[in-house]
Order: structure tokens, then C-alpha cells, then sequence
């Protein structure tokens, strides 16, 4: 099992929407994992497996429309957004 924490720190409830990936390149997306984030809340969010423990990207969106979705998807190993979403346990949005 793989777990992020992820806090909201905006003043919108939002739509965090995880894309795992299948194996350890950036091309192979697998399953997506939803989690909504009241406003302040803070979850721990199970995604993956011990094969597939890694994400390939992050949707933002605002529940009530607030503002357009906002997405971030890896596209190089060891690239700036690979090392924030697959070497930090807690991912801050908002």
C-alpha cells in the first residue's frame, strides 16, 4: 500500500484527482485515485501498490467552479514535478 498526505491550503473545498503510474516510466499511466478536500482538511490518500508505488500526475479543481481545473502530469523521470510528487509523503494544494 502507498499513501500520500495531502493538505489543502486554499479557501476552496477542492477535487484532487491522483494519476498513478504503471511501472517506473512517465508514458504508462495506471489508475486514478479522487479524494475531495474540504476547505483546511488534511487526508492521507491510498493510491498504488508496492509495484507500483509512484504518480504521474496531480488535477486540481475547485468543487464550486472557482476556477478552472489545473494539471501537472510528468513527463521525464527525474524531472522538478517527478521529485515533488514521488519523494514527499505530504503534497500541499491549493
Amino acid at each position: 500500500m502507498v499513501y500520500k498526505k495531502l493538505i489543502n491550503q486554499s479557501g476552496l473545498t477542492l477535487t484532487v484527482l491522483l494519476i498513478t503510474l504503471v511501472g517506473s516510466e512517465p508514458n504508462q499511466s495506471g489508475p486514478t485515485v479522487t479524494a475531495a478536500l474540504p476547505v483546511g482538511d488534511k487526508q492521507t490518500i491510498e493510491y498504488g501498490n508496492a509495484q507500483n508505488p509512484f504518480l504521474n500526475g496531480l488535477v486540481i479543481s475547485s468543487s464550486s467552479g472557482a476556477f478552472s481545473t489545473g494539471s501537472q502530469i510528468v513527463t521525464t523521470r527525474g524531472s522538478s514535478w517527478d521529485t515533488v510528487l514521488n519523494t514527499h509523503d505530504t503534497l500541499r494544494v491549493g
